[in-house]
């Protein structure tokens, strides 16, 4: 009788004791998913806050990061509807929306996508990251003067970021302005002396101003990087940034899309400048067939007659090695 006086009143010993261990079996399985998620170890993160929501459906903290683990695992459709739930509860979180934005990118929802990174900047009109997202997307649908003012307002807010110049220089590029593009390109080798996509093109583009000895230099440094073991480590990179939702540009190079600020920020302008002159003084391999007129082909490359010439330039130099 007891028993159920202290049941009626909630004082009932049993009740409070299956509470506290919920209590403690929820807060252990967030805190563990937590740690998981830093450990990059997406798939046990996400078994542990679907356990966490089904002792505490509303907790907005495992819903969010359940989410973002599964757009780490590349399950964007699933990771979507997480967002949608946690953002009806949280409407302006700029996170939650950028992540929601990039991951509509991955499934080529470029409307939703967009729809996404405008509120992403329209929330906090400093998001470096926001400017960047929407600038790709703005690019990926062929908006390319849009792209470029987007962009411009990211390189404003982070000045000379190597990837959003990148991309800059392929909007331009695409809107035929060839002298701005080279300026994008140039800035970057600045700070990306060892990537073989920055050389390629500025080929094409020194070719299209009619600078056929500078587009030579540029094609050689492109093959010279582009060796059998810097090919490999680029591979280890791409499997790297791959869960993160890497973004493919329509000239192939790859950009990251979380924006991060480049290892090769800080630049040695004595090695740059020693650089430069070198590869100037050498002498261009000739990358056209001998049979062609030069005058005839000058400033009117695209990428198909760019790759073609790479190659005639790798046969003239193995026909002179032998």
């Amino acid at each position: 009788m007891a028993s159920q006086e202290q049941g009626s009143l909630g004082l009932d010993p049993e009740s409070d004791a299956r509470k506290k261990h919920s209590n403690s079996s929820f807060e252990g399985l967030y805190a563990a998913g937590l740690e998981l998620f830093s450990e990059r170890k997406f798939n046990e993160a996400a078994g542990n806050f679907e356990k966490a929501l089904q002792l505490n459906r509303n907790h907005t903290g495992s819903i969010k990061y359940l989410g973002m683990a599964l757009f780490h695992l590349g399950h964007y459709t699933r990771a979507i509807e997480q967002f949608q739930l946690f953002l009806r509860k949280e409407p302006e979180n700029e996170d939650v929306y950028w992540y929601c934005g990039m991951a509509y990118l991955q499934l080529s929802r470029y409307v939703d996508a967009e729809r996404c990174q405008r509120k992403v900047v329209s929330i906090n009109s400093k998001s470096t990251k926001g400017y960047f997202s929407l600038g790709q997307i703005l690019y990926r649908r062929g908006l390319y003067s849009e792209s470029i003012s987007v962009l411009k307002r990211a390189d404003e807010l982070e000045a000379n970021n190597p990837e959003a110049l990148f991309l800059l220089g392929e909007a331009y590029n695409k809107i035929d302005e060839i002298d701005m593009a080279v300026s994008c390109f140039e800035t970057v080798l600045k700070y990306q002396q060892d990537n073989p996509k920055v050389y390629y093109n500025l080929g094409i583009l020194y070719d299209k101003k009619g600078m056929p000895e500078k587009a030579s230099l540029m094609y050689r440094q492109a093959k010279e990087l582009s060796s059998p073991q810097f090919v490999s480590s680029q591979k280890i990179s791409l499997m790297e940034t791959k869960e993160e939702g890497t973004f493919f540009s329509r000239s192939l190079t790859v950009v990251n899309p979380h924006f991060k600020q480049s290892d090769g920020k800080t630049v040695n302008k004595e090695r740059y400048e020693k650089f430069r002159v070198k590869q100037l003084k050498k002498k261009p391999y000739r990358v056209q067939n001998f049979q062609e007129s030069l005058s005839e082909n000058v400033g009117t490359m695209d990428l198909t007659k760019a790759s073609l010439k790479i190659n005639e330039a790798i046969k003239i130099i193995k026909e002179k090695r032998k």
